[in-house]
């Protein structure tokens, strides 16, 4: 009985059904003609582009979307790095740059004619209990921008050091210029005393003629040694602004340095690799007015990729031998050994964050390396096991353990 009186009620059911279409697709038109309920406003890149670490307990974070955020180790109790504070460029800008000085003053980029100096107050010092020409914030630090000409560019890299009793800044530019800044008044003031222009006079045949200088680092004796997009590390006498040496860092090299880092008389420069026969990691030695070409790896785990990005580098003493941390695209963070010939050799690779490069900063002080992109990862770098000289000739060295500090869950 149920199923006949379906099957007369069959030609109704099409009729309706008929009908439910066509107000469907009336409803539809209707939508589309009418005015989009959700209009994009934008979307904010909270990625990580600069990591320091201000001091023995705390590091900072600066993002493409201005944001500059400060974390500490976990403590008893406590999951993951924490969030002690939270600041912003004036400009707005991404943050570039980011250098420190000490355990309380840093500078970062600001805009394509200026940096900012932050300061972190102490109101027990009469400096700082004053009122001085810096802008106050309500967080406790306080910051002062400083100009430079407009055809500079943005800052991208920054370093600080100390030479004959004085104190020196040296910023790398996006237009392939390096400022050299006197550093007075304890730090509180700075001022442009050399405008020196690094581009290569034969740059690297990339699709992208990008002239950034995108890393500093100060080896000794007044010397730093840049790297840039154009391909080229230079090696300036500072203050007088005195190219003592230009190296090309891979004869083949069709990208440029991403970054730069240097441990005694090891400096590494990272890049990206074009095709199966290129390198990403490159090693060099450091001598006066010269960089001696050594060994060089390609970082890189799935090896279909045409190309693969190095992000950032830091390197650390563990255990007696020198190690090199890079992140690549892929979110990975490689540990690999610089043998005493020379060579780079892959020991560990761990997962940091999603398929981005992230920025990263050893804390001899603490042995802990921080690496951001997304996540916010802190690792303690340990001594790898003792080896016995009987066996150290048969088995390859250990890489140091990366203990990551527990990740927080909610």
């Amino acid at each position: 009985m149920m199923l006949d009186g379906f099957v007369r009620a069959l030609p109704r059911l099409a009729l309706l059904w008929v009908v439910a279409c066509q107000h469907s697709a009336f409803a539809q038109e209707a939508a589309l003609d009418a005015a989009p309920v959700l209009t994009p406003v934008g979307t904010t890149y909270p990625y990580a582009q600069q990591l320091q670490w201000l001091d023995s307990g705390r590091f900072i974070v600066g993002r493409w979307d201005g944001s500059m955020t400060l974390f500490r180790p976990p403590g008893a109790g406590e999951w993951g790095p924490m969030l002690t504070d939270v600041l912003r460029t004036p400009a707005n800008r991404g943050v570039e740059m980011m250098a420190v000085r000490d355990a309380r003053t840093f500078v970062t980029s600001n805009d394509g004619t200026s940096i900012t100096l932050w300061r972190e107050r102490d109101a027990t010092l009469q400096e700082d209990a004053e009122p001085a020409l810096m802008d106050r914030l309500p967080r406790p630090f306080r910051y002062e921008n400083f100009a430079y000409d407009t055809d500079v560019g943005m800052a991208n890299s920054g370093v600080f050091l100390t030479h004959a009793n004085r104190e020196y800044l040296v910023t790398g530019h996006e237009n392939g210029f390096v400022l050299i800044w006197s550093v007075t008044r304890q730090g509180r003031q700075l001022a442009v005393l050399k405008k020196l222009e690094v581009r290569s006079p034969d740059p690297i045949p990339s699709p992208f003629q990008l002239w950034n200088v995108r890393d500093i680092v100060a080896w000794r004796d007044g010397i730093v040694i840049t790297g840039a997009e154009d391909g080229d590390l230079v090696m300036i006498q500072v203050p007088q602004g005195t190219v003592l040496a230009r190296k090309r860092y891979n004869p083949s090299a069709q990208r440029g340095i991403n970054g730069l880092a240097l441990l005694d008389d090891h400096l590494v420069a990272v890049a990206c690799s074009v095709g199966a026969s290129d390198k990403n990691t490159w090693l060099f030695r450091v001598r006066p007015s010269e960089l001696q070409s050594q060994g060089a790896v390609d970082l890189k785990q799935d090896l279909s990729l045409p190309q693969s990005f190095a992000f950032r580098a830091a390197m650390a003493r563990v255990g007696g031998q020198p190690y090199v941390f890079a992140t690549t695209q892929e979110g990975l963070l490689w540990t690999v050994l610089v043998t005493p010939d020379g060579q780079l050799q892959v020991q560990a690779i761990n997962s940091v964050d999603f398929p981005l490069g992230e920025a990263i900063d050893y804390n001899p002080a603490t042995s802990q390396l921080a690496a951001v992109g997304v996540l916010v990862n802190l690792f303690n770098v340990g001594a790898p096991a003792t080896v016995s000289p009987a066996s150290r000739k048969q088995a390859p060295p250990q890489a140091p353990t990366l203990q990551r500090e527990p990740a927080r869950t909610h």
